[in-house]
């Protein structure tokens, strides 16, 4: 690539960046086949310009796609994480922790609270599922599980109680109580 061109291509780079038009600067990017070490003053503009505006999650996405220091992934993304948090939505913030390689006690935090927060709600399955997703304690999965188990033989959802009892490995007795309701219900 001719310098003039590399040196405009960088320039439309810089000026889409400096617009908040990300997915464009990206593309311009992809395009020109421009080195990541000649982007990298416009991209760390963009990831300061979001962090003072309170985006972190933009900043952090920003940093790790311009392979910007370490330090300034994690300290978007641990803000934004706990922004999240704070918003109640746990999952996302256990899955965005966990995204961005956070350290696993704030991952293991946010999806107990997510855990916490479906059992309250009585989204049994979700909770189990939760739990699961995230590799929480046994007994917490066996707990959901036979709570979502229990709500949905009640309710007469025997083949989901059947599916959840098959897939939390439930004691043989509940599989076999579940397969029964539903064979009857034929």
């Amino acid at each position: 690539m001719a310098k003039d061109t590399l040196s405009e291509g960088v320039k439309l780079f810089e000026e889409k960046m400096a617009s908040g038009l990300y997915k464009e600067a990206a593309k311009v990017r992809e395009d020109r086949s421009l080195p990541l070490d000649m982007l990298q003053e416009a991209a760390t503009k963009a990831y300061r310009k979001n962090v003072d505006q309170g985006e972190y999650s933009v900043a952090a996405a920003l940093a790790k796609l311009y392979d910007l220091p370490e330090n300034l992934i994690k300290g978007a993304a641990i803000r934004s994480f706990q922004r999240k948090v704070d918003g109640e939505h746990c999952k996302a913030a256990a899955e965005y922790a966990k995204e961005y390689d956070l350290p696993p006690e704030m991952i293991r935090d946010a999806a107990i609270l997510a855990f916490n927060k479906s059992v309250s709600f009585g989204l049994l399955k979700n909770a189990a599922e939760i739990a699961d997703l995230f590799d929480l304690p046994e007994s917490m999965k066996k707990d959901a599980a036979e709570m979502a188990y229990s709500k949905h033989m009640e309710a007469g959802l025997y083949n989901k109680a059947l599916k959840i009892a098959q897939k939390y490995k439930l004691p043989e007795k509940m599989v076999h109580e579940a397969e029964a309701k539903a064979k009857g219900r034929k």
